[in-house]
C-alpha cells in the first residue's frame, strides 16, 4: 500500500497557531501549510513573527511543509510583474527561515474564461521568477485556482510545456477544477502526473458551485488516487477543504469540519489502496 505525506492548512482550523498545531498534530498531520497566522497573510509577517512560528513548529515536533503564498494571484497589469517578483522574493525570505524549498504561487488572471490570447505576456512575467526559484534552490508550486490563467488545462499546459522542471511543479486541485466546470480524469491526468509535486485534498460540486467533502463531489478524487497508486507516484497531500469559507485568499473549515474531512479523505485513500 503507498502512503502518501499530509500537510494541511492550518488556519483551516483556527486562526490560533496553536490550536492549528494541536488539531494538526491530534488528526497525525506532521507538517504545516503557511497561508495566514496571528491574522496576517503569511507575506504581511515581519521576520520576528516567522521566526515564532518556526520555533512554535518545531515545539510540536512538526515542520513548514510550504509557504502558500498569494504571489501572482492578481488581475494583469503591465505593471504588475514586479510587484509580484518583489513578493516572490519575500516569500523567499520567509520560506528560507523556515526550512522549506516550496513555495504556492499563481498566474495572473486574464480572460476569466480561459482564453491563451495573454500567453505571450503570461510567459514574460513568469520567466523571472522561474530563473530566481533556479537560481535560489526553490520549488514554485503552481496552483489551478479560480479563474487564473493557470486555471484552466489548456493553459497550464502551456505554462508547464514552457516552464515545468524541478524548480516549477503543480499543485493540482480537484475542487477547484470542478468549479470551472473541468473534469480530473478528463482534462488534467494523466498529462499534469510528470509535473505534479502536490494535491490540494478538496472536493466540489459544479451544479451547487460549492467544495464538499472528499470524495463526495465532482472531483473524481477515487479515480485520481487510484491512477496515482498504479503509476506509483509518492508526492504530497495537502488538505484545503474550505468546508465554511472560500474567500480570496484562503478559506476556512473550523476544526470539526477539518477532521471530518481528514477522515473522508482516509476513505478515499483506502479504497484507492493508500495511505496517509
Amino acid at each position: 500500500m503507498i502512503r502518501f505525506s499530509l500537510s494541511g492548512f492550518g488556519d483551516e482550523i483556527s486562526a490560533d497557531l496553536d490550536a492549528q498545531l494541536d488539531a494538526l498534530k491530534a488528526l497525525r498531520i506532521s507538517a504545516l501549510d503557511l497561508r495566514t497566522a496571528f491574522g496576517k497573510n503569511v507575506l504581511a509577517l515581519t521576520n520576528a513573527e516567522v521566526d515564532e512560528i518556526g520555533a512554535r513548529v518545531r515545539g510540536h515536533g512538526m515542520r513548514v511543509q510550504s509557504i502558500g503564498s498569494p504571489v501572482n494571484k492578481v488581475k494583469f497589469t503591465p505593471e504588475g510583474r514586479s510587484d509580484e517578483l518583489s513578493r516572490l522574493h519575500r516569500a523567499s525570505e520567509i520560506a528560507k527561515r523556515l526550512g522549506t524549498q516550496r513555495i504556492r504561487v499563481f498566474t495572473p488572471e486574464t480572460d476569466p474564461n480561459g482564453g491563451q490570447e495573454a500567453w505571450p505576456e503570461i510567459k514574460i512575467w513568469m520567466a523571472p521568477q522561474v530563473r530566481y526559484a533556479h537560481d535560489n534552490s526553490l520549488v514554485l508550486l503552481h496552483e489551478n485556482d479560480g479563474r487564473f490563467f493557470g486555471a484552466f488545462p489548456g493553459n497550464a499546459r502551456l505554462l508547464f510545456h514552457e516552464f515545468g522542471g524541478p524548480h516549477f511543479k503543480a499543485v493540482y486541485d480537484p475542487g477547484n477544477a470542478v468549479l470551472i466546470g473541468t473534469r480530473t480524469m478528463r482534462d488534467w491526468f494523466p498529462w499534469i502526473q510528470i509535473h505534479l509535486d502536490t494535491i490540494h485534498v478538496k472536493d466540489g460540486k459544479q451544479a451547487e458551485n460549492r467544495f464538499v467533502n472528499p470524495g463526495t463531489g465532482d472531483g473524481e478524487l477515487k479515480e485520481m488516487f487510484s491512477f496515482l497508486v498504479m503509476n506509483g507516484w509518492h508526492g504530497q497531500l495537502t488538505m484545503e477543504p474550505h468546508a465554511q469559507i472560500a474567500g480570496e485568499n484562503g478559506g476556512f473549515s473550523g476544526e470539526e469540519a477539518f477532521r471530518t474531512a481528514v477522515a473522508a479523505l482516509r476513505g478515499v485513500l483506502d479504497a484507492a489502496g493508500a495511505e496517509a
